[in-house]
């Protein structure tokens, strides 16, 4: 029985393994070349459970943020849906993170943050202090 087993098992792994998403550090390297910029940051609150985000721009992937990191996503002018989504439980399902609308400008920075906030997860625009003055 045990001889049975093992190559069972070989064919379920291999067949599953087709099945993976690719790596979330696989970036898309779309957002690296336009020439208006958006800021996503994981802010860390006490309601996130450490979980990291894989952010979207307009429903593709752009990367994956852990807590307190940031990152730059270079993007055509217009408007753009930021959002996202955290993989559940050994990465077989995730929830989605409603996005949100920013339009953007040749040159100008805008800045997202994904935080959780009472226990709820949200994609916000927001100004900097050093810009808000």
């Amino acid at each position: 029985m045990m001889s049975r087993f093992n190559p069972l098992a070989v064919v379920a792994l291999v067949a599953l393994s087709g099945c993976a998403k690719k790596q979330a550090s696989q970036d898309d390297a779309g957002f690296t070349a336009g020439s208006a910029q958006v800021s996503v940051s994981h802010v860390r609150t006490h309601a996130d459970d450490g979980s990291s985000v894989f952010v979207t721009v307009d429903g593709k992937d752009a990367g994956q943020l852990n807590g307190g990191q940031s990152k730059d996503l270079f993007l055509t002018p217009g408007k753009h849906k930021i959002g996202g989504y955290v993989a559940t439980l050994f990465g077989l399902g995730r929830v989605t993170i409603n996005p949100v609308e920013v339009t953007t400008a040749k040159g100008e920075v805008k800045h997202v943050a994904y935080e959780v906030k009472k226990d709820k997860p949200t994609f916000t625009e927001w100004t900097p202090p050093a810009e808000q003055g």
